[in-house]
């Protein structure tokens, strides 16, 4: 199954990467402002997966959202924006969850290297701790246990075939977040 969703998935998570602000992050340029947008990004986005994960599998532990709401109620920003995103994807099996729960488990690698890189960022220098990109290797629990979780299970290959689509259709969720909450106004606490 694991291969199955990596096969399937790669160049769409690729494309999706590429326009992330957190290559801001990997550069060191990233403004306050970027920064908020891409938790504001990253909560919608998690908070809404997640939503849609827990009801098929038991004991998803794995809240990312809320480590991002720490960040974004120490920041200031506005959180009912997730709001207009909630009916934008759903799972309708434990397999459709396996597939979108690979997109949230997943990005734990990611989130380790941009952690190492924020203590680089000038301009965040005034926030003390991060929650959601904080580099704690505790982090990966979360895809261990999600690993132990796939790898305990035979799966046919329709279902791995529907996983990956969930989690293709999981990755396009992502980027249209991504485009469409593109710029945070620290002066309105709104999404321009």
């Amino acid at each position: 199954m694991i291969n199955s969703l990596r096969e399937h998935t790669r160049s769409l998570h690729k494309e999706i990467e590429k326009d992330n602000l957190a290559g801001l992050i990997m550069d060191h340029s990233i403004s306050l402002e970027e920064y908020k947008t891409l938790l504001l990004q990253n909560y919608i986005s998690y908070k809404t997966v997640e939503k849609a994960v827990l009801p098929f599998i038991e004991d998803f532990g794995s809240l990312k959202s809320d480590q991002l709401e720490k960040d974004l109620k120490f920041l200031d920003v506005d959180l009912n924006l997730v709001e207009g995103f909630e009916n934008d994807i759903s799972c309708s099996n434990k397999v459709e969850a396996l597939g979108a729960a690979y997109v949230l488990e997943g990005s734990v690698l990611g989130g380790m290297m941009i952690a190492k890189e924020l203590k680089n960022c000038k301009k965040l220098e005034t926030i003390k701790e991060h929650h959601f990109f904080n580099g704690n290797r505790n982090n990966t629990a979360g895809w261990k246990t999600f690993l132990k979780l796939i790898n305990s299970q035979d799966f046919s290959e329709e279902e791995k075939l529907q996983a990956s689509n969930k989690a293709k259709e999981t990755f396009t969720f992502f980027g249209k977040v991504f485009s469409e909450v593109r710029a945070y106004n620290i002066e309105s606490n709104s999404v321009l």
